[in-house]
């Protein structure tokens, strides 16, 4: 399977769009298929109705209509995600310059959830409480707007596996510690889980690279960089029990520990945002660390904890915000919901999401290697 996909716009004669397959259910170890949508003029999507779907807005807009839900038709804008369930079906129509990307199950059993969902990024953003962000996670690497987490019942994967859907934003690698090689990179490692990565806003020098097996702790041999551009997928494929899976025991805990899909990405004078499908998926407690080649941890280390069981308790309130207010807003009711207890946690949100991102600037700040003007153009604001 290849690491980097490019994109191979394909517009069939009389259709409105042009559309790209990045992933196959059969080929790729989610088992699940991923199509870009580029329309150029106005047009109708028609999502097969037997499976389940998320679509992501990318750029531009439109209105879908879903059958059985009184509420439709919603109008869409850049920023919405969709999960529309097996047997629903819908028609999508798209305005001129719009982007999509859409992840579609295989089987109508991959559909796990079983109601229509629609959330936008206004109200993701707000998802805070004291100093903890529950979706919309802005951390000196990046910002991760976390749509669709393991408790989100949307698809599975082919393993049985609940799969996310994250919208991310890497920064400017500026500041950040070095390779062996000294340069800043971010340093990854998904040990437990694959991850597709759809590039479609990337700016300045940006390109990735794969560590080539066996891995080390030092002088580690890396594969080619690989350049990143608006058209470009990299994909973190090697999955569990495959041959590329390295496995070794751990000489503290006794324990078997496995090695897989370890990377470097670096971002000159710009930033690379993308979306992006994990399998299985996070469930939003995770943080990569800086300097390190992090992975969000494995599932067993998370869930049934007290710290996830204290996640779902704080996330549930702002998760029913998030689907109220997105509705409103895409059935142009949320005038109505002023002042509602919905619209109250959405203002206290917001706040507390711009008090945390405000104590990570002034952190930065006070190191003194400049980090804070990198993340200054992404920070929330108040209103």
């Amino acid at each position: 399977m290849q690491k980097l996909i490019r994109n191979d716009w394909c517009r069939k004669p009389g259709e409105h769009f042009a559309k790209i397959r990045i992933l196959n259910h059969d080929i790729h170890p989610e088992g699940l298929d991923i199509d870009r949508v580029r329309f150029f003029e106005p047009g109708r999507l028609v999502p097969e109705a037997d499976v389940g779907h998320i679509i992501s807005v990318l750029k531009g807009g439109g209105s879908i209509h879903v059958e059985g839900d009184s509420r439709s038709p919603f109008c869409l804008t850049e920023g919405m995600h969709l999960y529309i369930p097996p047997g629903k079906g819908s028609v999508l129509n798209g305005a001129p310059r719009t982007e999509l990307l859409c992840v579609s199950g295989a089987d109508p059993s991959q559909g796990r959830g079983k109601d229509f969902l629609l959330r936008d990024e206004t109200f993701i953003a707000a998802c805070a409480a004291g100093s903890q962000s529950l979706r919309w996670n802005f951390t000196p690497q990046y910002l991760s707007r976390r749509i669709f987490l393991h408790h989100d019942p949307v698809l599975l994967s082919k393993s049985g596996n609940p799969v996310s859907w994250f919208r991310t934003t890497m920064f400017n690698v500026s500041g950040l510690p070095h390779n062996e090689e000294g340069e800043p990179v971010f340093k990854m490692s998904y040990n437990s889980r694959t991850e597709c990565n759809v590039c479609y806003d990337v700016k300045g020098d940006a390109r990735v690279r794969m560590a080539e097996h066996p891995y080390g702790k030092s002088n580690q041999p890396w594969g080619p960089w690989l350049k990143l551009d608006d058209d470009s997928t990299y994909h973190l494929n090697e999955a569990a029990g495959s041959p590329e899976e390295e496995c070794f025991v751990d000489e503290v805990t006794r324990t078997l520990q496995y090695l897989r899909n370890k990377h470097e990405v670096h971002i000159a004078n710009g930033h690379v945002t993308l979306c992006c499908l994990f399998d299985p998926a996070p469930t939003g407690v995770e943080n990569h660390r800086p300097g390190e080649y992090s992975d969000y941890e494995p599932l067993s280390k998370v869930l049934g904890t007290p710290l996830y069981e204290t996640h779902q308790r704080e996330i549930a309130k702002f998760d029913a915000m998030v689907d109220t207010l997105s509705i409103a807003k895409a059935t142009g009711t949320l005038d109505a919901h002023h002042g509602t207890p919905e619209w109250q946690l959405y203002l206290q949100g917001q706040e507390a999401q711009v008090s945390i991102e405000s104590g990570i600037a002034k952190a930065l700040a006070a190191e003194g290697k400049g980090r804070e003007h990198v993340l200054a153009r992404w920070m929330q604001r108040q209103g």
